[in-house]
């Protein structure tokens, strides 16, 4: 079964949650959130990494 936009949108927002929880260890976030785009990349052709780059970043006030 292929992962869908909702799976997508569900691992940003653990990302996102990880950003703010552990603020000391973003360089291991992002070789995380690189790793599952590259997984999401692979398993769809459509899939678009920056937009889930900024989908799994925090705003930043």
């Amino acid at each position: 079964m292929a992962m869908s936009r909702k799976h997508y949108r569900e691992f940003a927002q653990i990302l996102r949650q990880a950003r703010k929880y552990y603020p000391n260890d973003q360089a291991g976030i992002d070789f995380i959130m690189r790793e599952l785009a590259d997984t999401c990349a692979r398993d769809n052709h459509s899939f678009r990494r920056q937009q889930f780059y900024d989908a799994a970043t925090p705003e930043t006030p």
